[in-house]
């Protein structure tokens, strides 16, 4: 028997932007965006603003309703928000920072700092730090940003393996780190990028929220 796999709409973006033979940096060019932010949608860490998908559609040469599909937005809305000439950016302020010993620093809600920044994409509704210090390199360099959702969950599930996580452990420390398997089944351990630090095998989690986007060029 045959099995059918539904395409997403990240691999669906990056296999019509190649049936046009247009590069990340060119596609971004022509749609006057950078191309990190075509790299973030084919790798599914964000998707393009409902406004955006009809230039995106006309650049692939596709339909809309094909470039759509059933998961990337409502034909109809994109071309309303276009119409009514809606932003593809909004501005957010940054809520902390990921310091140089893989710590992540978030301040209250109403003592955020820094100035506001603007994401490529709009409607986040999670936590946006910035990366300082150069522990994390070169997954994570310094300035660049990384998006993740609070609450979160009480404890990891095993779709989160092999992911960046933001994890809050019961002794109060905020990390960065990559969700790995533990030493036994059914358990998990946190791993830095540096890797001359030791895991943190099952840490007593607070909460978990894995990392939704990495912004390497968000200027």
């Amino acid at each position: 028997m045959q099995i059918v796999r539904m395409e997403n709409w990240a691999t669906r973006l990056k296999r019509m932007r190649l049936a046009v033979r247009l590069s990340q940096a060119k596609a971004g060019k022509q749609l006057g965006i950078k191309g990190p932010s075509i790299a973030q949608w084919e790798s599914g860490r964000s998707k393009p603003a409902l406004d955006r998908l009809p230039e995106l559609a006309d650049l692939y040469q596709v339909t809309l309703e094909e470039l759509c599909g059933t998961d990337l937005g409502s034909p109809e809305a994109a071309r309303r928000a276009a119409s009514e000439g809606l932003t593809t950016s909004e501005i957010v302020r940054v809520a902390g920072c990921v310091a140089a010993a893989d710590r992540v620093v978030i301040y209250n809600q109403d003592e955020l700092q820094g100035e506001g920044i603007s994401l490529p994409f709009r409607g986040y509704p999670g936590y946006v730090l910035r990366v300082t210090g150069e522990s994390m390199v070169p997954r994570y360099k310094p300035d660049e940003l990384v998006g993740f959702r609070l609450p979160g969950a009480p404890y990891p599930s095993f779709k989160m393996i092999g992911r960046d996580v933001v994890a809050k452990l019961d002794d109060g420390q905020i990390l960065l780190k990559t969700l790995i398997n533990g030493p036994t089944p059914e358990s998990f351990a946190l791993a830095s990028v540096n890797p001359m630090v030791p895991p943190i095998f099952d840490p007593p989690f607070e909460w978990i929220s894995p990392i939704d986007f990495h912004l390497v060029d968000w200027n």
